[in-house]
């Protein structure tokens, strides 16, 4: 394996946007976003914070990190990635899940989160000084953060049943698109499933219905922009893909109990004009093997050589 089968790096939140590329050709991506919020920019997918990323070989795209966010990235070379779950008890659980886009939004990634940022900081903390069995570290809690993800996408606490694969791509399917109001009958059509067959899976699964799936991801979409933004009512309502300004507002109080600007002022208290975060001028981190377009840049890059 070469130097650069694996670089890892800390994103440290900065005052301006940064983009990372992702060119497709032989690298897979991950990413931890600890805070703020980001934008896939080649499918206008927004990400806010706690999310996990997974990006296999072949995707071609750009991520833009906004200012004031920060986590984690790393970037693997597809040899790298095969070497990882290259054992028997690690390919049948990630198998699966390499060869597609993974994301993790908050309320998936919440049970896994404390150990998701131990595993990165682990991987990324290699790179600071060359240490004995720093490939089998890093080959080692490359494959933890992969398990984490998968175990986060398949919900392990909810009930299992025949219907639980049609549950967790329905919840895949939500994160990728409950901005674009689309109806229960899209995402069954999507699925391959009747509505009917959607529902009950659903609540098998969860005690839940599809649709109280989907409302109680906008609801969390929404809590995070009024805590982690200054963005307006108006366009909270807007970014999640309510066109009515009054049904946003119907909506927000039915599911929480609280307007929106009572839901903000009880997270008041970051730094002026942070939206609850705080802002810090610092030296910025990026993930190696990625393009990043803007702002100087310290990297620290994970060199391994595996036998």
């Amino acid at each position: 394996m070469t130097a650069t089968a694996l670089t890892a790096s800390r994103i440290v939140a900065a005052l301006s946007h940064r983009t990372w590329a992702m060119d497709g050709v032989s690298r897979c991506h991950l990413f931890l976003l600890l805070g703020g919020r980001a934008v896939l920019l080649g499918s206008d997918l927004e990400i806010m914070a706690p999310t996990m990323l997974w990006l296999p070989h072949g995707v071609r795209d750009r991520l833009q990190v906004m200012a004031g966010g920060e986590g984690f990235g790393a970037s693997a070379s597809v040899g790298f990635v095969q070497r990882t779950v290259g054992d028997p008890a690690l390919t049948v659980h990630l198998r699966p899940l390499l060869d597609r886009m993974a994301l993790a939004g908050p309320a998936m990634l919440a049970p896994c989160l404390a150990a998701s940022t131990n595993a990165f900081a682990t991987l990324t903390d290699e790179a600071e000084a060359a240490r004995p069995a720093g490939a089998a570290m890093a080959s080692r809690n490359f494959a933890m953060l992969l398990l984490l993800l998968r175990r986060c996408i398949e919900m392990p606490t909810e009930r299992r049943s025949a219907g639980a694969t049609t549950v967790q791509r329905f919840r895949q399917l939500v994160e990728l698109h409950y901005r674009e109001g689309l109806r229960i009958d899209a995402f069954a059509s999507r699925l391959g499933v009747t509505r009917a067959h959607l529902h009950d899976a659903c609540l098998r699964a969860t005690g839940r219905t599809p649709l109280a799936l989907l409302h109680e991801r906008l609801l969390a979409e929404a809590r995070a922009r009024l805590e982690q933004t200054d963005l307006s009512v108006e366009q909270v309502g807007y970014g999640i893909g309510f066109r009515d300004p009054g049904y946003s507002n119907r909506f927000f109080r039915r599911l929480s109990g609280q307007s929106h600007g009572a839901y903000r002022r009880s997270f008041a208290g970051g730094a002026p004009g942070s939206g609850g975060f705080l802002v810090r001028r610092v030296a910025l981190n990026s993930v190696s093997g990625i393009e990043r377009s803007d702002d100087q840049q310290t990297q620290r890059k994970l060199a391994l050589s595996i036998l």
